[in-house]
């Protein structure tokens, strides 16, 4: 049998197309398009799935980010805090060694008179009562202050890891 385009009675002109297609292989298409069908719809559902997976796993990852973030912030925020308290305290302890020497030089003074002592015993007073004064309460907040501690913004230079 010959394939191709038939003469149809009545055509004059010749070659006209084929009303009607029944080869084998539109006739396994037209049999397999329910199979088709499920094949997309699982197809379909498999994206979806690994869509959604994707997306949960994301979210896992952001929540790890978030939770690794927080705990570093907290540690910076302590470790300012300790450093700030640090400094307090190191400050109180010269200040305290620096009355001892005031007491115990004031005594030798007054034994024996020296220039030289008495210039260093007053500019040492002055000293130390310009350093009190830098811890008074109002100094210690003028300080925080600045330096951005013990408040809402105490997470001051905290860069979160870029990894």
């Amino acid at each position: 049998m010959l394939s191709g385009p038939r003469r149809r009675p009545g055509n004059e002109r010749g070659i006209a197309p084929r009303r009607s297609f029944r080869d084998a292989k539109v006739q396994r298409l037209e049999n397999m398009a329910s199979d088709i069908a499920v094949g997309l719809a699982v197809l379909a559902a498999a994206k979806t799935e690994e869509r959604l997976r994707r997306e949960a796993e994301q979210r896992r990852i952001e929540e790890e980010r978030r939770r690794r973030e927080l705990a570093a912030r907290i540690k910076h925020i302590e470790d300012r805090c300790t450093t700030g308290l640090s400094t307090l305290l190191s400050e109180l302890d010269e200040l305290d060694r620096l009355r001892r020497l005031i007491a115990m030089l004031t005594e030798e003074v007054s034994a024996e008179p020296s220039p030289r002592l008495s210039a260093f015993l007053a500019w040492t007073r002055e000293h130390l009562a310009q350093r009190e004064a830098r811890l008074s309460a109002q100094a210690i907040e003028h300080r925080f202050e600045a330096e951005r501690l013990f408040g809402d913004d105490d997470d001051h230079g905290f860069t979160p890891s870029r990894w």
